[in-house]
């Protein structure tokens, strides 16, 4: 699927912006279950996955999700992917070409419960239409800025830690 291509080559360019070393191959699942499936029939694997919650759910959804034995290889993006792209609103205002991101509560990125419906809200009006999690979110992360997701979400900075040990 082309879509998934994308994403899969956008999360690489992302992540290539603070990874010194060879990338890992990197694997999409069809949601969060599949995505767990294929992790774990992979040695040396990484999980990265929408927490679809606040940070103080992670032990809760491994446990839920029966990755507490792997929970050195998981990180999580909270809530969700869309949370990154609030994190940096001049990056929806450039995307968008237009000035939407005073619509944003004033808020961590982290703490909006749903932030790709919060997208789709801020979004509506826009030439591109309402966000749409594959066709903008690829382009959008392109746009982001690693080392400010490295220093402002703990699982995007551990991942990219544990990516760099040698």
């Amino acid at each position: 699927d082309i879509s998934n291509h994308n994403l899969r080559e956008d999360f690489r360019k992302l992540l290539e912006k603070k990874v010194a070393c060879p990338m890992p191959t990197i694997s999409m699942g069809d949601g969060k279950s599949q995505t767990i499936r294929k992790f774990m029939k992979s040695e040396k694997s990484k999980l990265l996955c929408d927490l679809d919650s606040v940070a103080t759910e992670r032990e809760n959804d491994l446990k839920k999700n029966g990755l507490t034995a792997y929970k050195d290889n998981v990180f999580y993006m909270i809530q969700e992917m869309e949370a990154w792209f609030i994190s940096q609103p001049t990056i929806l205002d450039t995307f968008y070409g237009v000035k939407i991101s005073h619509k944003l509560a004033s808020k961590n990125a982290e703490l909006f419960n749903e932030p790709d419906k919060e997208l789709e809200r801020i979004t509506k009006s826009t030439k591109k239409g309402s966000y749409h999690k594959v066709n903008h979110g690829t382009e959008l992360l392109k746009l982001l800025d690693a080392t400010i997701l490295y220093n402002s979400f703990e699982d995007f900075k551990r991942l990219i830690d544990t990516l760099n040990k040698p």
